[in-house]
């Protein structure tokens, strides 16, 4: 990060410390993530958000990465409209930048790394270049710029057996946005990499929510009580 964007972010209104893994899968996100912790944090990690300041994000942030057609990318999305098309631009105008974000939101995947780590908010499983994704998980390790002209890395990401899988969500873009929540499960992408919390195999995370437990706790109870009302019913009969 340069001066004047360490500067320019230190003045921004800081929004306070937020875990992404804690929003709601799906959630619109209006806020700025600095370009450090976007390319190193997790899902589980701490992060400062950072306020807009005239629909742009400050020098030193990003809103996320414009939501790339086929594949998983980043777990923030930007640039999806109400009615499913995607369009992002950044510009300046009489020396203000000028931002069209669209609308952008979290899409948590939290794909589990080959070293044991997980995803980084940008996508990737480390700085570029690429050598942590897990074998079953292949990657396009990628590059983009801010409205400051600053340089951001990111990755997009499918299941390396795609082609024998098929493909997850549904081809209709009018459903990809419901209720105001990204339906993440209705995005047309290759199938994603084992463990993406979208739909490539379920996420060993504790973020990830994982399956009901619940049920097995009722199914055991019953079968406690079971036994129990046996046992009365034969000290009764004796």
């Amino acid at each position: 990060m340069t001066l004047v964007a360490f500067l320019v972010l230190g003045a921004a209104t800081v929004a306070g410390s937020e875990k992404i893994g804690s929003m709601d899968q799906g959630a619109e996100f209006t806020k700025c993530i600095s370009n450090i912790d976007f390319q190193t944090k997790t899902l589980d990690d701490d992060i400062t958000l950072i306020d807009r300041v005239g629909g742009c994000c400050p020098a030193g942030s990003v809103p996320g990465v414009k939501l790339f057609a086929s594949y998983s990318s980043a777990q923030i999305v930007c640039g999806v409209k109400d009615d499913g098309t995607v369009a992002l631009s950044t510009g300046s105008s009489n020396g203000q930048k000028t931002c069209t974000y669209n609308k952008c939101y979290v899409m948590k995947q939290n794909i589990p790394c080959k070293d044991g780590t997980k995803q980084r908010l940008n996508g990737c499983c480390g700085a570029k270049p690429q050598i942590n994704f897990d074998a079953q998980c292949k990657f396009y390790d990628k590059t983009f710029s801010n409205a400051h002209a600053e340089t951001d890395n990111y990755c997009t990401t499918y299941d390396k057996d795609y082609g024998t899988k098929g493909w997850a969500g549904t081809a209709e873009k009018t459903d990809n946005v419901a209720d105001g929540k990204l339906q993440v499960n209705k995005l047309y992408t290759y199938t994603p990499c084992p463990g993406n919390m979208v739909g490539g195999g379920g996420s060993s995370s504790s973020t990830g929510g994982g399956s009901d437990s619940s049920s097995g706790v009722r199914a055991f109870t019953v079968s406690i009580f079971g036994l129990c009302m046996l046992a009365v019913n034969m000290a009764v009969r004796l």
